[in-house]
């Protein structure tokens, strides 16, 4: 099996991609800078990034930080986090010359957090007017420090500056409370200041941001405005351009398509896109995974991952192309492990080629974990069914429609002895349904792959297909509509809301498990059940209208140990009214 985590390891000559990068960020005369690495879910964008961090942390020159937005999702507010994760990172790499400025800028940030100013920061960065919210919150918070507020003003934020005294020592007194603009060049000042002393720029990886709500995605984009007005300063952003887009759709409503692309557009100076993988990429992907897993020594491995990086680069010249036997001489493979290489080089053709895999690294090797957990799952069983049958039945599904490969495993159960009518040229014409109509073209040239399937039984496949994971499951990232689908289920307030039912309505039929599995995420994220959630009305109702994935929620609710009033109150009603 192989880690579905992001790798420094460079099998696909991303490194080119990288450099290019830390060619920018390293060019003084660049900064302030920000760089978009694009691509879709499972593109190799994350991958991009740590390449570049790899080659950035071993400069004396360069802070580089990590800022991970769907971590802090539903933790803390976007901008106040970035703020203190990159506060707390300087100050642990300030040297002691230089500490009394780092918990300066420490102790900025903690203001900015504690009091609020998040919620506006970025409208104040820019410019944008606050209509005075921000401004009457500093001038309560100032009353409450001086002591001189009337009674009833602000009497919450007051009880919290009590109780969070010990906490928040030394952090204010009355004089320093300032207007939004005002601490913000403050800590702007502060920030230039340390990172001036230091001698050093600063790098800011922020990745994940397709993974957030659209309100949060948006919220930390802003967030980078601050930094992107300060000097030595460089933001690298992992982002799934149409993911962004539409959380800019999303929360802009009735913003034009032409302001929609702009936005993204202002903010990212140098859009970098992860390049797509064509079949010598898919194919050297392939050997690479079969490789490290291999056993074979590692200085085997690593003399395959240059040669075919190096054959990569020279895909332009003429007639150079990937041998078969070179891999396997390279590697000194025995005859397992070069069957292995020869089924590799059998589909990476198909899945170069397919719409359904779109050359995409993250898809490719999910359905070679399948392939190990089925072949792995045979062996355990006893099973007499080879790895290249799995991965050839695996190759259909993954490359075809659920209607076709349910088609196929029925031609399979149909038959006496397993063997399936349509792998016999004389009899398939007159047996091909018609959902494998539909896919004739690629039925046809999957059928020429080896192994031939014409004498094999393959009622074990068809066990091992039905009861291990499908390979469509959590294999892609959601649409734009299934996205949107998400954000307004979030907001549900009744059981009765016919907004949702829309919402519900406009998921795509391939998708509800996926939604169902974004909202579960979503609603483990606050452990706190004790108070009335709305957020699970949508789980609900989506359960209610697709009981298929109603055990998704079922084993949510039972997993909280003790279940509040509202809860079973709100799941009592649901059963009540057929649900």
């Amino acid at each position: 099996m192989w880690s579905d985590n992001e790798t420094s390891t460079d099998y696909l000559n991303y490194s080119e991609v990288a450099e290019l990068i830390c060619d920018m960020v390293t060019d003084e005369t660049l900064l302030p800078l920000s760089v978009g690495v694009y691509g879709g879910w499972g593109a190799g964008k994350s991958s991009v990034l740590k390449l570049v961090e790899a080659s950035l942390s071993q400069r004396q020159d360069t802070v580089v930080i990590e800022f991970d937005a769907w971590l802090y999702q539903g933790f803390d507010e976007a901008k106040t986090a970035l703020m203190t994760v990159i506060a707390a990172e300087l100050f642990a790499k300030a040297p002691e010359s230089l500490r009394d400025k780092a918990i300066d800028l420490v102790k900025r940030a903690d203001k900015l957090k504690f009091l609020g100013l998040g919620a506006e920061i970025g409208m104040a960065a820019i410019g944008l007017p606050t209509f005075g919210f921000v401004s009457k919150m500093f001038a309560s918070a100032r009353d409450a420090f001086s002591g001189d507020a009337d009674e009833g003003d602000v009497q919450d934020l007051k009880d919290g500056v009590k109780a969070a005294s010990e906490k928040t020592s030394g952090l204010f007194r009355a004089k320093e409370v300032k207007s939004p603009p005002e601490e913000i060049a403050e800590f702007k000042l502060a920030f230039s200041s340390i990172l001036q002393a230091m001698g050093k720029r600063l790098v800011v990886f922020v990745d994940n941001l397709d993974r957030c709500l659209p309100d949060n995605a948006i919220k930390s984009l802003e967030a980078m405005r601050l930094f992107l007005s300060m000097p030595n300063t460089a933001f690298i952003i992992a982002a799934d351009v149409d993911m962004i887009r539409h959380a800019v759709s999303a929360q802009f409503q009735g913003a034009s398509p032409r302001h929609v692309v702009d936005y993204l557009d202002k903010l990212i100076q140098f859009p970098v896109n992860v390049p797509q993988l064509g079949m010598r990429e898919v194919l050297s992907f392939l050997c690479m995974l079969i490789a490290s897993r291999s056993g074979r020594p590692t200085e085997k491995v690593e003399a395959l991952r240059c040669h075919l990086i190096n054959q990569i680069q020279s895909s332009w010249i003429e007639n150079s192309e990937l041998k078969r036997d070179e891999v396997v001489n390279i590697l000194e493979a025995d005859a397992a492990l070069a069957s292995q290489i020869d089924t590799a080089f059998r589909i990476a053709p198909i899945l170069a080629h397919s719409r359904s895999v779109g050359g995409n690294p993250r898809v490719i090797k999910r359905m070679m974990n399948i392939i190990r957990m089925r072949h792995a799952t045979a062996k355990r069983r006893s099973m007499a069914l080879d790895e290249a049958v799995i991965t050839k039945l695996a190759l259909f599904e993954r490359c075809t429609d659920e209607a076709a490969f349910k088609a196929l495993l029925d031609t399979v159960n149909s038959a006496a002895d397993g063997k399936s009518p349509i792998f016999d040229p004389a009899t398939r014409a007159s047996q091909l349904a018609e959902p494998l109509e539909k896919h004739r073209t690629f039925l046809d040239e999957w059928l020429d792959i080896e192994p031939s399937l014409k004498d094999v039984d393959l009622r074990p496949a068809v066990y091992l297909a039905r009861e291990t994971l499908p390979l469509s499951l959590k294999s892609k990232s959601l649409s734009p509509a299934a996205r949107k689908a998400v954000t307004e289920l979030l907001k549900v307030t009744t059981l009765s809301s016919r907004a949702a039912q829309t919402a519900i309505k406009s998921i795509p039929n391939d998708e509800t498990a996926d939604v169902m599995h974004e909202l579960i995420g979503l609603l483990k994220q606050n452990s706190d059940w004790n108070r009335k959630r709305i957020d699970v009305n949508g789980a609900i109702l989506l359960a209610k209208a697709r009981p298929e994935h109603s055990a998704l929620l079922a084993n949510l609710i039972d997993q909280i140990p003790s279940k509040p009033a509202w809860l079973q109150a709100l799941m009592k009603d649901d059963a009540a009214s057929g649900g």
